[in-house]
C-alpha cells in the first residue's frame, strides 16, 4: 500500500514537472515575443524621431536658405544625405559579425584620442567639434563595454581599473584644454555610468569622481579668463556673458509656443534672429512650432528609447555581457545628450553646446543612428532562458520529492 502510494505521488511529480516545464517553454516562448515586439517598436520610434527631425529642419532653415540665395530645400537635402548615411551604418552595423564590433572598439578608442590631441595641437577643432563629437563618447562607451565584460564585469583590484581610467582621464583632460566644458560634463556622466556598469560599484565611483574633481578644478581655473568666464555665468550681473542676448531670445521663442505652438513654419525666431536655429538651437523652433504638447510627445519617444535601451541591457546581461554594457552606454549617451542640450539651449550651461539628438542639423546625425543601429542588434539578440528553466525545475522537483532523491543516491 505504501508502494503503490509513493508511485502515485510519483507520477503526480512527474505530471507536475512536465506542467513547469510547459509552463516554462511558455514563458520563454513568450519573453522572445515581447522581445521581438520591442525590438520592432523601438526601429519603428527610431524612424518616426529621425523623420520628425527631418521635418524640423526643414521648418527651421528654409528662410535662412531663400535669404542666402540656395534653394529653399537646400538643408533638408544636406540632412537626407547624412540620414541615409546614418541608415547605411545601421545595416552594415547590423550585419557584420560580433567579432568586428570587439576589434573597432579599442581601435577606434585610441584613434579618437590621436585625433583629439592633433586637433589640440593646431588649436582648432577642425575634426572633433560639436558634431563629431558622438563618435568620440561612442568609441569610449564600446571600449569600457569590451574591457569590463573581458573580466566579467567583476573589479576586485585597484590595476584592473587602471587602463581605462588613464585612457578616460587623457581624453577628459585634453577635452578641457579645448574649453569644451558641456562635452566633458558628459563624457564624465558616461564614464562614471560605465565604471558603475562594469562593477566597480557605486563607492568605487564616487571615490573616482573625488579624486578627478581635484586635477580638472585646477585645469579649469588655470587661467584668469577661465576664472572670468565661470564667474560670468554663475554669477547674474558680474561681466557679460556672450550668450546672454542669444539665451533670452531662446527663451522667448519658447514661450511664445504656449500649449499647442504656431505651427509648422509659422516661428517668427527664423531668419538670423537665433545663431543656429536649426543646429544646437533647434529646440527653441521646435517649441515655438509644436508648443508644449509636441516637445512632450518627443520626451515621450526619447523616454521609450531609454525604456528599450535599458531593457534589451537587462534582458541579455547574463548571456553577452558586452552587448549589455554598451546598450547601458549607449542609452544613456542619447539621454544624456538630450538633456544637456536643453539645459544649453535654456542658459544652464556655459561654453559649447551640444547638438539635439535626432534634430539638429548636421553630420552629428550620422553618429545617433550608429548608436541606434547597435542598440537595435541588441534588443534582437535571442535571450537564451532554457538552462536557467532546468535548474529551477530541478530544485523544485527536489524540494517537493526529497525521498526520491534520497533513494537515487542510494
Amino acid at each position: 500500500m505504501a508502494r503503490a502510494s509513493y508511485d502515485d505521488w510519483n507520477f503526480m511529480g512527474e505530471v507536475h514537472n512536465e506542467e513547469l516545464r510547459l509552463r516554462s517553454a511558455r514563458a520563454s516562448k513568450s519573453q522572445q515575443i515581447n522581445s521581438q515586439r520591442n525590438s520592432f517598436i523601438f526601429l519603428c520610434v527610431v524612424i518616426l524621431l529621425t523623420l520628425m527631425g527631418l521635418v524640423c529642419v526643414y521648418s527651421a532653415s528654409f528662410e535662412t536658405a531663400v535669404s542666402n540665395g540656395l534653394p529653399h530645400y537646400h538643408y533638408l537635402m544636406m540632412q537626407g544625405i547624412y540620414v541615409a548615411i546614418g541608415i547605411a551604418l545601421i545595416v552594415i552595423v547590423n550585419i557584420v559579425p560580433e567579432v568586428f564590433i570587439k576589434v573597432m572598439s579599442p581601435l577606434m578608442f585610441f584613434l579618437c584620442i590621436i585625433v583629439l590631441a592633433v586637433d589640440l595641437f593646431v588649436r582648432k577643432t577642425m575634426i572633433i567639434n560639436s558634431d563629431t563629437i558622438n563618435f568620440l563618447f561612442l568609441s569610449g562607451v564600446m571600449y569600457m563595454s569590451l574591457y569590463f565584460a573581458g573580466r566579467e564585469n567583476r573589479i576586485d583590484r585597484v590595476r584592473q581599473i587602471i587602463p581605462p581610467l588613464v585612457g578616460c582621464i587623457l581624453t577628459l583632460v585634453l577635452v578641457l584644454l579645448q574649453r569644451n566644458f558641456s562635452y566633458a560634463l558628459m563624457y564624465m556622466a558616461l564614464m562614471v555610468t560605465m565604471f558603475a556598469a562594469g562593477g566597480v560599484g557605486l563607492f568605487g565611483v564616487i571615490l573616482l569622481i573625488l579624486y578627478a574633481v581635484v586635477p580638472a578644478a585646477c585645469l579649469i581655473f588655470s587661467k584668469s579668463e577661465r576664472i572670468i568666464a565661470a564667474a560670468n555665468f554663475l554669477i547674474p550681473g558680474f561681466g557679460t556673458n556672450p550668450r546672454a542676448d542669444s539665451i533670452l531670445v531662446a527663451k522667448s521663442a519658447i514661450a511664445s509656443g504656449s500649449w499647442f505652438g504656431k505651427g509648422l513654419g509659422g516661428g517668427v525666431y527664423k531668419n538670423g534672429v537665433i545663431a543656429d536655429l536649426a543646429g544646437k538651437n533647434i529646440l527653441a523652433c521646435i517649441c515655438e512650432e509644436l508648443g508644449f504638447w509636441g516637445i512632450i510627445l518627443i520626451v515621450l519617444f526619447i523616454a521609450f528609447y531609454a525604456f528599450v535601451g535599458y531593457s534589451a541591457a537587462k534582458n541579455v546581461r547574463k548571456q553577452n555581457m558586452f552587448y549589455s554594457n554598451l546598450a547601458i552606454g549607449i542609452t544613456t549617451m542619447v539621454v544624456w545628450q538630450f538633456l544637456l542640450n536643453v539645459a544649453w539651449v535654456i542658459g544652464l550651461l556655459p561654453a559649447e553646446g551640444l547638438p539635439l539628438p535626432f534634430f539638429s542639423y548636421g553630420i552629428g546625425i550620422i553618429p545617433v543612428l550608429l548608436e541606434s543601429g547597435i542598440l537595435y542588434r541588441i534588443t534582437r539578440v535571442k535571450v537564451n532562458t532554457a538552462e536557467s528553466d532546468r535548474i529551477i525545475e530541478s530544485i523544485q522537483d527536489e524540494l517537493m520529492f526529497p525521498e526520491r532523491y534520497e533513494f537515487e543516491n542510494h
